[in-house]
């Protein structure tokens, strides 16, 4: 006579059988690189001058296809971009049906001023533009790898902002700028958040150079002003003149203009 097994031990049985049943058809059915890291372009914006180059990749993609917006400001080739005429281009790395994009501005050449900015929510943005304007100057906007959403500025102590403000964090950033050395005058641009400069603001300032340089910082606040983060600039903007800076928070065209 057969010995019965105890209902425990069928169950138990049955779950290990299902077990090893979900492990297989996850092999099986799932795809080789399911738990690879999506692909990212090592850069979001870059800014250079004619003859110079400078070179994209695409993280984690291998057999890229590379393509440009328009080939009388850039070419590119195996992801190695090539400026030729001042412009604006958008290069595509296209991996599959996804296509990755990176904007090229090509400068003049002629212009010894620049506006760099950084804009969360298109505040600042609109005081750049102005600054560009009355300036004569070429502008570029600073990225952050990792894009703000709107929960990650609603104020509360433990959104992204805040908690990257208290440490003073240094946020990563998607933006090349190969052509400084061309530019006499900075003018740089953020908004302030609990009172100081972006974390993207300390990022940029870490890894360019503006020796020599006169900086004019500016921003736009919803009331505690620039000074908090003068501080800051001044000892960031190592070798530089770092002028009073300027909140340009709703500031008409002239009163840009008179503060330039």
């Amino acid at each position: 006579m057969l010995r019965t097994i105890p209902e425990r031990r069928k169950q138990n049985l049955f779950i290990y059988a299902a077990m090893i049943m979900a492990i297989v058809l996850f092999a099986v059915f799932s795809p080789a690189d399911s738990f690879a890291a999506s692909p990212s372009l090592n850069a979001k914006t870059v800014h250079i001058h004619a003859g110079q180059s400078y070179t994209l990749k695409l993280k984690g993609a291998k057999n890229v296809k590379w393509s440009t917006s328009n080939k009388d400001v850039v070419t590119v080739k195996n992801g190695k971009v090539s400026a030729l005429g001042a412009g604006n281009a958008t290069i595509t790395a296209k991996k599959g049906k996804k296509k990755y994009k990176c904007t090229v501005t090509v400068a003049d050449g002629t212009k010894r001023a620049l506006v760099i900015y950084f804009s969360a929510t298109g505040t600042t943005k609109k005081a750049a533009l102005k600054v560009q304007k009355e300036s004569n100057a070429d502008i570029i906007r600073i990225q952050p790898k990792k894009a703000y959403k709107k929960k990650d500025l609603n104020y509360n102590k433990n959104c992204r902002a805040n908690r990257e403000q208290k440490k003073n964090s240094k946020v990563a950033i998607a933006t090349v700028i190969k052509d400084l050395d061309q530019y006499d005058v900075v003018y740089l641009g953020y908004p302030i958040w609990w009172g100081k400069e972006p974390g993207v603001i300390r990022t940029f300032l870490s890894k360019n150079s503006l020796e020599g340089k006169t900086v004019l910082p500016f921003c736009t606040s919803g009331g505690s002003g620039i000074s908090g983060s003068m501080a800051h600039m001044r000892a960031m903007a190592t070798g530089t003149t770092v002028t009073k800076g300027a909140d340009l928070t709703g500031a008409s065209a002239s009163e840009v203009r008179n503060w330039i």
